[in-house]
């Protein structure tokens, strides 16, 4: 299957604490490699802010996906590295839906089923929360 990986630092602090593009790439690989999925192509943003979805290679990623119908599969490290904010998920995950693109998260169980789903949101909802309490 063929799959894009979307990797994003937005602090000096995040890469400190095991957050850095090289480690979130790393995980992902290994993830691929692991599935004997094909990537075929990486989309990084440094340095950007997830509070917006107005990020270049975010954006980049996207039109991909609406372009690209062999791609399969959106692989991150975590959920918080696509959006942190609700609305912005919301919008990212109908784009992947409407082109039946899966996201996959590394380090998080995001299975498709109304479970899933229900994880998936509330997954979402806590980097709206962390980030609107690092704001506070």
């Amino acid at each position: 299957m063929n799959c894009l990986a979307y990797l994003r630092v937005s602090t000096r602090e995040q890469a400190e604490e095991g957050y850095s593009i090289p480690a979130q790439k790393e995980a992902c690989n290994k993830y691929v490699k692991e599935k004997n999925w094909n990537l075929i192509d990486e989309f990084i943003d440094q340095g950007e802010s997830a509070k917006s979805a107005n990020r270049p290679k975010l954006q980049e990623m996207l039109v991909r996906i609406k372009e690209d119908k062999s791609i399969g599969v959106v692989i991150v490290h975590k959920i918080d590295r696509l959006a942190r904010n609700m609305e912005d998920h919301v919008v990212i995950r109908a784009v992947l839906r409407k082109n039946d693109v899966q996201l996959v998260s590394v380090t998080e169980n995001i299975e498709d089923s109304a479970s899933g789903r229900l994880v998936e949101g509330i997954l979402a909802a806590m980097a709206e929360f962390y980030s609107s309490n690092l704001a506070s």
